[in-house]
């Protein structure tokens, strides 16, 4: 793999240009995460992850999108977190993350997404992941500190709750286009109410944030993962966690010259005989052509 790399907006980048015949290319593409709830509560799902081989036509406009995290839930009255935004990849659109659950009897449930919200731990279910993109979120934890579930991520369910522990986000997925591994699209961690040490608290996978306690805040997801959000553990101790943003891993034959539209922003680097194009920006009328 080549160690040199380089941001691009909205003209053509890499290969030598000039082929028309079609190619095929592998990406993978993920959506933005779930936030964490507010007050005692869950941590958010991991955007949907889709994975494909298509084969690409020069001189076709393809769609990208690149779906935004679930914003920090602001309400001090048990606000569930917001859920991840879409991401698109010509016609395959993975699906935000869902927010986790809140203390509070309307929004306990963690919401359903590409991988489901953790529970508050008052009760509720963690919210549903979409089949083949992601997985769901834990229940909450009815006892001891009062411990929340966690997000779903993209390779397993959040994991469950203790009695003395929150719930640690459902793990991401490795990714090795660029030729390095990348470890994305994980769940966010439980939330702690009462725990007497950081251990207590849930932990993120795969980008996930942290889920909060008693003096520790909940951990914002990494940006361009679409890691869910850490739940929040106390009105003392911050907000619920935001979603990461999505993520486009693009490869191509470095023989075609990738042609972005103004609003894309990616970085390019090499890998064997193949272009990588990570894509960390675009909004919903962005392409890409060949």
């Amino acid at each position: 793999m080549s160690g040199f790399g380089y941001n691009v907006s909205g003209f053509g980048v890499g290969g030598g240009g000039g082929l028309t015949a079609p190619f095929t290319a592998s990406f993978a593409s993920v959506a933005g995460g779930g936030a964490g709830g507010w007050n005692r509560a869950g941590g958010g799902g991991s955007g949907g992850m889709l994975e494909g081989t298509p084969t690409l036509t020069p001189g076709v406009a393809y769609a990208v999108t690149i779906g935004g995290g679930g914003a920090v839930a602001t309400s001090n009255n048990g606000q569930r977190g917001p859920n991840g935004s879409n991401t698109v990849f010509i016609s395959n659109t993975s699906i935000g993350g869902g927010g986790g659950g809140a203390n509070d009897v309307f929004s306990a449930g963690g919401a359903n997404g590409g991988s489901g919200g953790g529970a508050a731990y008052n009760g509720g279910t963690g919210g549903t992941g979409t089949s083949g993109q992601g997985n769901s979120g834990s229940n909450g934890y009815w006892g001891g500190t009062y411990n929340s579930g966690a997000g779903g991520g993209k390779s397993s369910a959040g994991f469950a709750p203790t009695n003395s522990k929150g719930g640690n986000g459902g793990s991401g997925k490795d990714i090795t286009l660029t030729g390095s591994t990348l470890n994305i699209a994980g769940g966010g961690g439980g939330s702690s109410w009462q725990g007497s040490s950081s251990s207590a608290r849930g932990i993120g996978a795969g980008g996930g944030g942290n889920g909060g306690m008693q003096g520790f805040v909940a951990g914002n997801a990494t940006a361009n993962t679409g890691g869910g959000g850490g739940g929040q553990g106390a009105f003392s101790a911050g907000t619920g966690g935001a979603g990461g943003s999505g993520v486009i891993i693009l490869s191509y034959p470095s023989g075609y010259t990738a042609k972005f539209s103004a609003g894309v922003t990616a970085s390019l680097t090499t890998n064997g005989a193949n272009t990588v194009a990570t894509i960390t920006a675009a909004g919903s009328s962005d392409t890409v052509t060949f």
